[in-house]
């Protein structure tokens, strides 16, 4: 890690402008973190500084419209590397893979942008890149976006599907049925990504979260935040780890808006006719099963007149868990639910921006079921919309909506969910209310202008503090970590080239765990190299 010391040089006071921002970000597809390294991009451009989007993989068919090609705002900056990378290997080792394909990244980048170099370069999802970052731009200023610590990501999935369970047999309601057997405990290469997590999260010069819970949670996670921030003087204790909430994107809610307006003068009987919708990603980690368990326990305490459910959101075929998790989805629905039930819900996958502002604006409420979710853009949507929203009362929702104002804040079980979207059911008027105030309350705390100001202050912090470290001459630390980290990496590179190997039947089983004398013959030579079929021709 890095020790930061705040220069005296008068010019450090006032950052050159415009700036070069470069943006790594592992795949640009349809979701919250996704959505929102869109909006610092857009923020940046209109900030009159030059911006270049990194990734490995961005379809058209499923991404977000500022990338869409020859009419999205940022598509002629973006830069595509490494799509064929593996996203996991047989369903395994994604956070492995996601860190080989972050650090081809990078070395993608310094091929293109070393002359400049970026004065900032933005990154999320894995810190892991950052050494290689700093190696590769000795020059630029670093600034990581933690949406979430990675490695609580398994474990949150894998609790709150356990909790989901123990909820649902409690209220009599049967849990999904999982195709695939439950994530195992943490192996020793989820050990060493969490210690690379750990390791690399200081090397940043500027670390933001996206709530104040985020930063709790991070802060307790790392030890190595831990000391940096008792290294702080004290009066700065509360500028470590600084939060950035999202903004939202009005500008597709307002274009709906100004076509049909009726939104905020609809009616008791249309309120009652309104959908309840859930716009989320198909992923396990959003628990959609509460919301059908939900229903279900409507329906056995005899509430009449359930209206149409609509599960809609992010779905890549090419993504096995939302294939998996979309079938079993389905198949509670066929096994578990009413004839009359089953007729009232409907899956809609990868819905156009037009389709989801239309969601959002008829729903009688948009229902958002993640336990201990980072942040959550989807609540805000929603009250911007003049929709309530029910989500769970625990982490990020917990700071966008009021409770009882704009929508309610439950304990994720299928009653309190079901018991909070009957009072809506059966108050329509009190639904319009809430979705009132929730615009307002949007309006007022989550607005683009707000975004723009913080993110103006946080680049220009970033490269003051990138620029007292590099005229820094000893860093504590950053030859023996820096060695560690690529003594790691090449370890998990080796673990991934044997198990490809492996797979392709070129070593066999047994060859793997060899000592080094048994890869090795006698006259120097690899006897893996006397096996390998083919030419030097191969994926680059």
């Amino acid at each position: 890690m890095t020790t930061t010391r705040t220069s005296d040089k008068k010019e450090d006071a006032s950052p050159p402008l415009p700036l070069r921002v470069a943006f790594l970000h592992l795949d640009w597809g349809i979701g919250g973190a996704e959505q929102l390294m869109l909006q610092l991009a857009q923020v940046t451009v209109a900030l009159g500084h030059g911006v270049a989007l990194y990734t490995t993989r961005c379809e058209p068919s499923h991404c977000f419209a500022p990338l869409q090609p020859s009419t999205g705002v940022l598509y002629p900056f973006l830069h595509v590397h490494g799509r064929w990378i593996p996203q996991d290997i047989a369903g395994r080792f994604r956070a492995i893979c996601s860190t080989i394909r972050l650090l081809y990244l990078a070395w993608c980048m310094a091929r293109t942008q070393r002359n400049p170099a970026p004065d900032v370069i933005v990154l999320d999802v894995l810190p892991t890149p950052l050494p290689f970052l700093q190696y590769l731009f000795p020059t630029s200023s670093l600034l990581f976006y933690c949406h979430f610590p990675d490695q609580l990501l398994i474990q949150s999935a894998y609790q709150n599907r356990k909790d989901n369970e123990e909820n649902a047999t409690t209220s009599e309601t049967t849990p999904i049925q999982p195709t695939t057997t439950a994530p195992p405990p943490k192996g020793w290469y989820r050990t060493i990504i969490d210690f690379l997590e750990n390791q690399t999260m200081p090397f940043a010069d500027t670390i933001v979260v996206n709530s104040h819970f985020t930063r709790r949670t991070v802060l307790e996670t790392f030890p190595s935040l831990q000391q940096q921030q008792q290294a702080q003087p004290q009066n700065q204790n509360d500028n470590f780890l600084p939060v950035l909430y999202p903004a939202l994107d009005t500008s597709a809610l307002d274009a709906q808006n100004d076509n049909d307006n009726d939104n905020t003068e609809a009616t008791v009987s249309q309120q009652e006719q309104r959908p309840i919708v859930s716009l989320n990603r198909f992923e396990r980690k959003k628990n959609l099963e509460l919301l059908l368990q939900a229903v279900q326990w409507l329906e056995s305490q005899k509430v009449p007149h359930i209206p149409p459910i609509i599960i809609a959101g992010g779905y890549d075929p090419q993504n096995i868990e939302n294939v998996q998790y979309r079938g079993e989805l389905q198949h509670f629905c066929d096994t578990q639910l009413s004839p009359s039930l089953q007729r009232r819900i409907q899956f809609q996958q990868s819905i156009s921006d037009a389709q989801r502002t239309s969601l959002l604006r008829n729903a009688l409420a948009v229902v958002y079921t993640p336990t201990n979710e980072h942040f959550g853009i989807v609540p805000l949507e929603a009250m911007y919309s003049g929709t309530p929203v029910v989500a769970v009362n625990a982490g990020g929702p917990t700071e966008t909506v009021v409770h009882g104002q704009t929508g309610f804040l439950c304990d994720p079980t299928p009653a309190a969910f079901g018991h909070a979207l009957q009072q809506l059911m059966q108050e329509p008027s009190r639904a319009h209310h809430m979705g009132q105030a929730g615009r307002t309350h949007v309006q007022a705390r989550f607005g683009p202008d707000t975004l723009q100001t913080a993110w103006k202050d946080l680049l220009e912090q970033t490269l003051l503090t990138g620029r007292a470290r590099h005229a820094t001459t000893y860093r504590v630390g950053t030859t023996l970590v820096t060695t560690l980290v690529d003594v790691a990496c090449v370890t998990l590179s080796i673990f991934v080239l044997t198990w490809l190997l492996q797979g392709m039947q070129v070593l066999e089983p047994g060859e793997s765990s060899g000592t080094v004398s048994d890869v090795w013959d006698a006259n120097g030579t690899s006897s893996l190299s006397s096996r390998m079929k083919g030419d030097a021709n191969g994926n680059e």
